[in-house]
């Protein structure tokens, strides 16, 4: 299964508090749909237009709202610019299907939009529709793991405007030049869009320039990762969590002593003890064949959720290598078993609520935020 990785950089008007660009993002295990918007000038009025138009479209194409009717909600919404008698904002949005494989891609006064398959730049199919008096374009592309499809704002091609090297701009075919040097050299579509900004904020250094907002949404292999924490309430379901995670595809781990011990009686397999990772902080880390790592729980977990709340930077080997698998996965599967130790409970907490219930539900929190599709399952 595919899966689409977003990555997006920006740069303010010189002067300005906030980008007049924007984007929004929405996901789940079956699509991902992304917009960009250009808002018409800079500053907070742009900001408020671009990110109420990238929200509506965003929003509805998510929940299949006939693309006319989206279009026909914004236009209607949106004002027009009474002297230059252009839309406050520009849109396009990527509408990713990860079953079908297949990318449609909706512009309505779009700038910038580069489609790579693989090191090549291919045209974009594009058919005209009219909708309230507007021209809207629709594309359909089919997807495989290494393409990319670039959505840039026009802060990027008139950068360095007025300049003596480049009077008009940086141009699109510069910006054709760049991509492919950059997409041929296999530099990280992050490390791209981070380049492309500072190239903007370097040409524009002796001017005010614009808003400049660039996304790059790379076609890969859906990552999952699998994380059994806790033994079941029945004991009689110890035998169907470890098959679930044994069974479950992609990255898998043990996290909790008891937990390990559980994996270790069904499987008949043993846990290895790295006793060169145990530290002052925390317990060490384990391996077994089949199981990608085996941590300590509570302790463990507590480090994670207070890394990812800017408390501590200090890490046990357990927690780094956690929140390593946690950012590199696309998908979460957390088995959580009920069984409380009491050992673990926190007179903080209300209603019988164990401290492992809650790192687990808080953690899961900051990754969804993070862009990550959780899922958790309880025994």
């Amino acid at each position: 299964m595919i899966t689409c990785e977003v990555n997006y950089a920006s740069k303010n008007k010189k002067g300005e508090w906030v980008c007049g660009d924007s984007i929004k993002i929405k996901r789940n295990e079956e699509k991902c749909v992304v917009s960009v918007s250009d808002g018409l000038g800079s500053g907070v009025k742009a900001n408020i237009l671009s990110t109420l138009t990238s929200i509506m479209a965003t929003t509805m194409v998510f929940n299949n709202v006939p693309i006319e009717e989206v279009f026909k909600s914004i236009i209607s919404t949106l004002p027009t610019c009474k002297v230059r008698k252009i839309s406050y904002s520009t849109l396009a949005t990527c509408l990713i299907d990860y079953k079908s494989k297949k990318c449609t891609i909706f512009e309505y006064e779009f700038p910038l939009i580069f489609y790579f398959k693989g090191e090549k730049l291919i045209k974009l199919p594009r058919i005209e529709k009219i909708v309230s008096n507007k021209k809207l374009y629709i594309c359909e592309i089919n997807l495989n793991v290494g393409d990319s499809i670039f959505l840039m704002t026009d802060g990027i091609s008139q950068a360095g405007m007025g300049s003596d090297k480049y009077p008009f701009g940086f141009g699109i075919e510069n910006i054709i030049f760049e991509l492919k040097n950059l997409v041929k050299n296999k530099i990280s579509h992050k490390n791209i869009v981070n380049h492309m900004i500072k190239l903007a904020e370097k040409l524009d250094k002796y001017s005010k320039g614009d808003d400049a907002l660039i996304a790059a949404l790379n076609i890969r292999k859906k990552r999952i990762l699998t994380i059994m924490v806790g033994p079941p309430e029945d004991k009689n379901k110890d035998k169907l969590v470890v098959k679930k995670l044994i069974n479950s595809p992609g990255k898998k781990i043990i996290c909790g002593g008891t937990t390990g011990q559980i994996v270790e009686r069904i499987t008949g397999k043993k846990i290895d003890i790295d006793v060169r990772s145990i530290s002052k902080i925390s317990p060490p880390i384990g391996y077994m064949e089949g199981i990608d790592l085996v941590t300590e729980g509570i302790i463990t977990l507590t480090q994670v959720f207070r890394y990812y709340e800017n408390q501590t930077d200090e890490l046990g080997i357990g927690a780094k290598k956690l929140i390593e698998f946690f950012e590199k996965a696309d998908v979460i599967n957390f088995l959580v078993g009920r069984s409380i130790n009491p050992a673990h409970q926190n007179p903080l907490f209300t209603h019988d609520i164990s401290l492992k219930f809650r790192l687990i539900h808080d953690i899961s929190k900051i990754l969804e935020k993070k862009g990550k599709i959780i899922n958790l399952e309880y025994f």
